[in-house]
């Protein structure tokens, strides 16, 4: 894609995203949504304390994912995920963005081979924890809501594709190509070079893997958290139910993945919470005024990853991997 062109899909999205953010916020009442933020008040910082938590514990991970003979500094990991998360959020490319932002602003200590292999396994284990969460929002939906039949078949048909997309996956990951079948299409090299990091990082240390993978699952635990938090302070006596503090965040889920080409998910986030929020028996302006909160929660830690790339030295050394030269396996 080129320059021209990206740039018209960042501003055409960025415009269909705010004319959807304020239909969203017209249609759930402006009073009532500023009188739910002043109902928040300072109650943002400890929202804006569980996201750094956040971004600390995905950092984690992914120096779990590292070797450890190579493994960068916690700080300068969350820089660096931080840093990366702010470049996908400001613009449509999402991870095209972010995972390179992070390789070059780990490159004076982390080899490039090893930081692109420890984030590939960091985001699969991570997209597993994701498409588990999704499942138990939809799941817990099903048991707590009185669904009408198409609602259920939907939310059944949801569960079983998830399935199948992990199955598939998997059977990826074990390897389908045949060594007399010539050379690999790019992106079966790609998904081989992914097979032989995974197979390495497991072999090495069997129980990182589930290491990792427990990380993100806490990752999830502070984000429906925060979720019931927010919903709580908002809906003053109605107070929210750990159920819909789950299916909320499950929803959040689907929308920063599919969503990730509009920058901040501007208005996505806003109308998708206002349209699930009577399903779930809480008030439209909640889901939306939740969306509002999580938003200006996004901008602060986007604003601190775009100041972190700033004070970045742009001439560092990059780091030295004494394996690049090893021949690697067939796989």
């Amino acid at each position: 894609m080129t320059t021209r062109r990206r740039h018209a899909l960042t501003i055409a999205a960025a415009l269909s995203g705010v004319a959807l953010f304020a239909y969203a916020v017209q249609r759930a009442g402006v009073d009532e949504i500023i009188d739910g933020i002043r109902k928040v008040g300072w109650g943002l910082l400890p929202i804006l304390g569980l996201a750094g938590l956040r971004f600390l514990i995905r950092a984690s991970s992914w120096r779990l994912c590292m070797p450890p003979s190579s493994r960068i500094p916690l700080g300068q990991a969350f820089s660096a995920f931080l840093a990366g998360d702010a470049i996908g959020n400001v613009t449509p490319l999402g991870m095209v963005a972010s995972e390179p932002a992070k390789v070059f602003l780990t490159r004076h200590r982390l080899a490039t081979r090893e930081s692109i292999a420890s984030l590939a396994i960091d985001n699969l284990l991570y997209a597993a924890s994701v498409v588990g969460v999704v499942i138990l929002g939809v799941v817990v939906l099903l048991v707590t809501v009185p669904l009408p039949f198409e609602w259920r078949e939907a939310a059944v048909i949801t569960i079983v594709v998830a399935v199948i997309g992990i199955a598939v996956a998997l059977r990826l990951l074990q390897g389908t190509w045949r060594e007399d079948g010539g050379p690999r299409p790019p992106w079966r090299e790609s998904l081989a070079g992914l097979r032989r990091s995974v197979l390495a990082f497991s072999s090495d240390q069997p129980w990182r893997g589930f290491r990792v993978f427990l990380l993100d699952l806490s990752f999830h635990v502070v984000a429906i958290f925060e979720v019931f938090l927010t919903l709580r302070w908002i809906l003053g006596d109605g107070s929210p139910t750990l159920a819909q503090a789950i299916v909320f965040e499950a929803l959040n889920r689907v929308v920063t993945v599919v969503f990730k080409f509009v920058p901040f998910r501007v208005g996505i986030d806003e109308a998708l919470s206002g349209v699930l929020a009577p399903v779930i028996a809480v008030q439209p302006v909640a889901g939306v005024t939740l969306a509002v909160v999580r938003k200006a929660r996004n901008l602060l830690w986007t604003g601190i990853g775009l100041l972190l790339i700033a004070a970045h030295p742009a001439h560092a050394e990059p780091g030295t991997d004494h394996r690049e030269n090893a021949p690697a396996r067939r796989i």
